[in-house]
């Protein structure tokens, strides 16, 4: 008789599959069993992981607990509390419903679970390791649930030799922690990382107390409130204001009746809310709750319920598109918001903005022998600021200042060589024309300027040359980014920056990079974290070459600025020592050339 090819699978081997969906990796771990604490009314939970939570995991908190006979169903398969038919999954309004997460997590790991109800005098104990159960007894313990996760994917190594390294394991953490906090700021959220107490929320209540406590009281000034309602819709939070942006996405935040969720719909809409007032490469912070009917939207779309569908999508994106542009337009218009941007962090660093004026550009004749010391301390961009400014008020500050720092300059441009190439023009400020013995050139003025920074910079023996400031700079962080900055702070000498632990979330700054401007120290250093984070197993090499290609990159001329003859003749001078002129740091072509038979081609004189 043939033998049947289908079967059914074992416990365990199930429990396995449901991990590979609930399971991802250890920060999806602690979200389930957060959820599951906030599910039974805690009003305090403490997470603590030890090497990014692969080695250990302990989630406790103060909530309702369970009875004997409930924690031995919670570890078995589909059992919840949430739901008892299946209507029931229109109408949810827990975090948790499947009842999967604590037998797959406890199939892949040596896991335990303490639990009391107020009314019992003991706890229940319940220890499984890999699926298989090895103890079940009572137990001394506070009201409240204990989930203790060790050895992580123990028995599936495959599964763990894809997981990124502790430090970053640890960050995923830590970002789901912090949403989970502002998706619920009534709870008290602490977060211990290999002994380290990373972040505490105070559970007040209160939004904003929840939102300074993970990204630092600086953001109190920043933010603008968000309010919407109608009948069956209200939108609720904080947005950031278009001059206090980020880097990714990663700082905004969406709630969908408590739930921390990804909605393409939601981030579309704060875009086009935000659509002229922002930068290309910036994104604004947001915390935005919205809550609607729990049966007009489905939070079963996906395996760890991150993401939802709205049963009238275009009604949700009108929602929030309105609420934010109503933010917006309350403090002051959007124009006078945008047009200070170019200003805010000039201004904030003490320096005046460049006059871009037409009788600035033509006064001063020797432009280039009255700056090359400024330039030779300052980047390009610095030292085309000061020549704007027509008495100079600027470029002499900036001697003073590095006359102050050192009795010399770090290093000396040598006289221009005799022009290789001549500028013709400048083409919707971004293009630079330039006539050569053989033939036409167009120079991408941002490219040029990277590389001639890329190359000063990396030319530099040892450490990156710095400029000590005469007033330090003191920059918040956040409890995460702390604990990275002073592992990384040897480090982050080698690229030019001192930094001292000036507070629980603040830095002092007392030198940076001779060629990074003082309004691009802030962004530098969160580049500089975000390269440590997010390179595994990086060697100082590495690191140093990412670092210097972004440095050049921010600290570069861009699209969209005016030069004079004078200015692009200096660029050009500058490109063609430059070993490499043709590229910049990340590849891209700086010089096109057009030669006498590219010309006749295209005039079709051949």
């Amino acid at each position: 008789m043939r033998q049947p090819i289908i079967c059914v699978l074992d416990e365990i081997t199930a429990n396995k599959i449901a991990a590979g969906e609930v399971v991802e990796r250890p920060a999806s771990v602690i979200k389930e069993l957060v959820e599951n604490s906030l599910d039974a009314g805690s009003r305090r939970i403490e997470v603590e992981i030890t090497e990014g939570g692969l080695d250990y995991i302990r989630v406790t908190d103060n909530g309702s607990g369970m009875s004997p006979a409930d924690a031995q169903l919670a570890v078995l398969r589909h059992a919840t509390s949430k739901i008892r038919v299946a209507e029931d999954l229109y109408r949810i309004t827990t975090l948790g419903f499947r009842g999967e997460a604590l037998p797959s997590i406890a199939s892949v790991s040596r896991f335990s679970l303490t639990t009391r109800l107020n009314e019992e005098p003991l706890a229940t104990y319940i220890e499984i390791h890999g699926g298989n159960m090895i103890e079940t007894r009572e137990a001394g313990a506070g009201v409240g649930t204990t989930v203790v996760v060790r050895d992580l994917f123990y028995n599936t190594p495959a599964r763990r030799k894809f997981l990124k390294t502790a430090a970053t394991e640890g960050n995923y953490i830590h970002a789901i922690i912090g949403k989970l906090a502002l998706a619920n700021p009534g709870v008290a959220f602490i977060l211990i990382n290999n002994g380290r107490q990373v972040l505490n929320t105070p559970g007040n209540g209160d939004l904003l107390s929840a939102m300074a406590s993970l990204y630092g009281n600086k953001l109190l000034n920043e933010v603008l409130p968000i309010e919407f309602q109608d009948t069956t819709l209200a939108i609720y939070g904080y947005v950031a204001k278009p001059t206090f942006l980020k880097s990714s996405r990663q700082w905004q935040t969406f709630l969908v009746n408590s739930r921390v969720v990804n909605s393409r719909i939601a981030a579309k809409a704060l875009d086009s809310a935000y659509h002229s007032l922002l930068p290309k490469n910036g994104y604004p912070l947001a915390v935005l709750r919205i809550d609607v009917p729990p049966d007009s939207v489905d939070v079963n779309v996906h395996p760890q319920k991150n993401e939802v569908k709205f049963s009238d999508e275009q009604r949700i994106y009108r929602a929030v598109y309105k609420a934010v542009s109503d933010a917006l337009k309350k403090p002051e218009s959007p124009i006078k918001t945008a047009a200070s941007m170019a200003d805010a962090e000039t201004i904030h660093y003490g320096y005046p903005p460049a006059a871009m004026s037409s009788s600035a550009l033509t006064k001063q004749p020797e432009l280039w022998r009255e700056t090359k010391s400024a330039m030779a301390f300052y980047s390009f961009t610095e030292a085309r600021a000061a020549l704007e400014q027509a008495d100079f008020s600027h470029a002499a500050a900036t001697l003073s200042a590095a006359s102050n720092a050192s009795p010399a300059p770090l290093y000396e441009l040598p006289e221009p060589p005799a022009h290789i190439l001549q500028p013709l023009g400048q083409i919707e400020e971004c293009y630079i024309i330039a006539g050569g013995n053989d033939g036409l050139y167009i120079i991408d003025q941002h490219a040029a300027h990277e590389r001639i920074l890329y190359d000063r910079l990396a030319g530099a023996t040892g450490n990156i040359p710095v400029q000590q400031l005469l007033v330090p700079i003191f920059v918040e962080f956040d409890l995460q980014e702390i604990a990275v900055i002073e592992d990384s702070i040897e480090f982050l000498g080698m690229l030019g920056f001192a930094v001292d632990i000036a507070g629980p979330t603040t830095i002092r700054l007392s030198a940076v990079p001779a060629d990074i401007s003082l309004s691009e120290a802030e962004p530098m250093i969160r580049d500089c974290l975000q390269i440590i984070q997010d390179t595994k197993h990086p060697s100082s090499q590495t690191l140093r070459h990412a670092f210097l290609q972004i440095a050049a990159c921010r600290s570069a001329i861009k699209a969209g600025d005016r030069l004079n003859m004078r200015q692009m003749q200096a660029l050009l001078d500058e490109l063609m020592r430059t070993d490499l002129p043709y590229t910049c740091p990340h590849g891209r072509p700086a010089i096109i050339r057009f030669g006498r038979s590219d010309l006749e081609k295209m005039f079709k004189r051949t």
